[in-house]
């Protein structure tokens, strides 16, 4: 009955920490907004005319401090924490794995409380599937060809049909250690040599992709497609959720990464945290040592192999009595299973047995393990040598091409800049000028990197892939990368300033990165921290291509680093002090020229500090009296 509790308890609070995490990923400030004003609006009014208890009246209150409590949860995930350097936070996971077990894969990790939602589904999906009757009918019909050939005295059916294998998989594998080392190797040396591919794997920066790029789209239409029904109905209840992808290679990403998930945990289990996640690889090393675990208690177990079924992580040894601590995720699933209570969960209990039957027993035990051993062994190798090669394999290839450059400078933008400097504005040939503004292509040599960041190459190296950055941003210019800075910042976050740019005053990125890729800032050092500078190509702009009157970039410009000075007549243009710029992309997305802006961003490797704006006195206005 305990084990029971024990496994209700699981469940609700693995529940909670998923929808959380969906909640705090997806962004519903809308839906949120929505039940706000609505729900809780009522819930206040009921309670000022006394039909709800007093309490219900601090509902918005704790739906504050849930949020606020949500907002922690991506900072006590493992990877994260150890990369922030929260030394407290992991040394209690630590602790926590040493003491109850992997409980952090059933409770705390979000791409692990995934993968049970999805077994849940698959298994109630086989309940409804005719493939195991299919195989029943088939053997079913060669045993009454085989009986039916032996009455009339012919030889029987030649061959047996194949046995159709049933959707789900979880009875007992032999520990897949060689392929859990091999990831492990892959992932640690990708970490040494400054490179994302552990992001790629890690169970939290997965979940992240899976939510941004799968999840939200997913809800975005949901919520717009509710937004247009009660519209129609002249009901504004919901608000309309802009539908975008982030980036297409994210999106590819995040619904392979899903669509492998379903594949796995629909018909192993969890075969991707004990085989291919870094994290689980850790943590099941611990977890051998753990002093509370799932143990069989051998007088009671008669080998039924029922407990077997219900593991999902396909540990549970039925035949030699035996639990595999490092796999076992403490899920309590196997308990509700096993009809003998000789399951249990805690230290080893003294099983009274007589000599000989222990003797049998171990005698038994040692001689299905060797033959299981034997039968595995050059299988097992093979696979050891061939993903032992892989891994240095990619670590090499990683090596090799790490350090190439992304890109290089374009000739055109410099050779503009620099005839801007030198020749003068009055004394320009009319026939150098272009037919139309925008037509001068640029290349930016660098990608520009959210502020917090200080240094690209730090920011390679805590960055797990997450995107929460992304769906944080309220501006919506940070976007996943492809290959624009290389292998090394493929699918890590960047600041694209097509459709917006980087608010002044906003800190947002900094204040949710879990793994200390990008720093808090206050608003006042965050004013003054150089992402990038601006570069002006005359040629594309519009007052020098068209002898038009612009001016939106210097308009748009909070620290006046791009400022107009006269030109021709009344005519001004603009003027770059990149001294004073912060890199914010203001200038950049307000640019009307097209296709190529007159203005652009090019980042820095290594943030610097700008000039502080001088403040200019304010000048006192005696009041006027006028005569309206």
């Amino acid at each position: 009955m305990k084990y029971r509790i024990l496994r209700f308890i699981r469940v609700l609070v693995a529940f909670c920490v998923l929808a959380a995490f969906i909640i705090y990923f997806i962004d519903l400030s809308s839906f949120f907004y929505t039940l706000n004003e609505t729900i809780l609006g009522k819930i206040e009014s009921l309670v000022e005319a006394e039909k709800l208890p007093s309490f219900f009246a601090k509902s918005r209150q704790a739906l504050a401090s849930m949020g606020a409590a949500t907002a922690q949860l991506p900072k006590i995930q493992f990877l994260p924490s150890m990369l922030a350097g929260s030394f407290v936070v992991f040394g209690c996971l630590v602790a926590a794995t040493l003491l109850f077990g992997r409980v952090y894969c059933s409770v705390v990790c979000p791409l692990g409380i995934l993968q049970d939602v999805i077994a849940w589904f698959g298994r109630i999906f086989v309940k409804f599937c005719t493939r195991d009757e299919k195989a029943k009918k088939q053997a079913e019909a060669y045993k009454e060809a085989v009986k039916k050939a032996a009455e009339e005295g012919k030889p029987a059916p030649p061959k047996k049909p194949r046995k159709l294998q049933p959707l789900r998989n979880y009875e007992y594998r032999k520990n897949p250690l060689a392929i859990r080392v091999a990831f492990l190797i892959f992932a640690v040396l990708s970490t040494l040599l400054g490179g994302v591919y552990l992001g790629l794997i890690e169970p939290y920066g997965a979940f992240g992709r899976i939510a941004v790029n799968v999840f939200k789209p997913l809800f975005a239409m949901i919520n717009n497609g509710l937004y247009d029904y009660y519209n129609a109905r002249d009901n504004y209840t919901f608000f309309y959720y802009g539908l975008h992808l982030e980036s297409v290679g994210a999106f590819v990403m995040g619904v392979a990464m899903f669509v492998v998930l379903l594949v796995f945990a629909g018909r192993w289990g969890r075969l991707y945290c004990n085989s291919v996640c870094p994290v689980g690889t850790i943590l099941g090393a611990l977890s051998r040592f753990s002093f509370f675990r799932t143990r069989i208690d051998a007088s009671k177990c008669i080998k039924c192999g029922m407990c077997a079924k219900r593991c999902k992580s396909s540990c549970i040894d039925h035949k030699n009595k035996r639990v595999d601590a490092s796999r076992c995720v403490v899920c309590f699933d196997c308990f509700s299973a096993c009809k003998k209570d000789a399951l249990y969960y805690g230290i080893p209990r003294r099983v009274k047995e007589t000599s000989d039957e222990a003797q049998k027993q171990k005698l038994e035990a040692e001689k299905e393990t060797v033959l299981r051993e034997l039968e595995g062994f050059d299988r097992g190798k093979r696979q050891f040598i061939t993903l032992s090669l892989a891994a240095t394999t990619a670590a090499i290839t990683h090596v090799a091409l790490g350090d190439d450059p992304i890109t290089s400078a374009s000739d055109v933008s410099a050779e503009s800049s620099d005839g801007a400097e030198a020749a003068d504005v009055s004394n320009e040939a009319e026939e150098n000028k272009p037919a139309d503004y925008g037509t001068n292509p640029f290349t930016r040599e660098h990608i520009i990197t959210p502020p917090g960041s200080l240094s690209l190459e730090r920011f390679q190296n805590r960055c797990v892939g997450c995107h929460l950055c992304v769906t944080k941003c309220p501006q919506r210019i940070i976007k996943p990368a492809g290959l624009e800075a290389g292998l090394k910042g493929f699918m890590q976050p960047r600041l694209d300033f097509t459709y917006g740019f980087c608010n002044y005053d906003c800190t947002k990125c900094c204040d949710v990165c879990p793994a200390g890729a990008l720093l808090p800032l206050p608003k006042e050092e965050k004013q003054l921290k150089q992402m990038g500078h601006v570069v002006f190509i005359k040629e594309n702009c519009i007052v020098y291509a068209k002898e038009t009157s612009c001016g939106a970039c210097s308009e748009h410009c909070p620290t006046q680093a791009l400022h107009m000075i006269p030109y021709k007549g009344t005519l001004t243009i603009p003027e770059a002090d990149v001294t004073l710029c912060v890199g914010c992309g203001g200038c950049e997305f307000i640019c009307p020229a097209r296709p190529f802006r007159a203005v652009y961003i090019e980042g820095h490797p290594v943030h610097t500090e700008a000039r502080p704006v001088e403040k200019q006195e304010s000048v006192e206005v005696e009041n006027v009296d006028f005569g309206f």
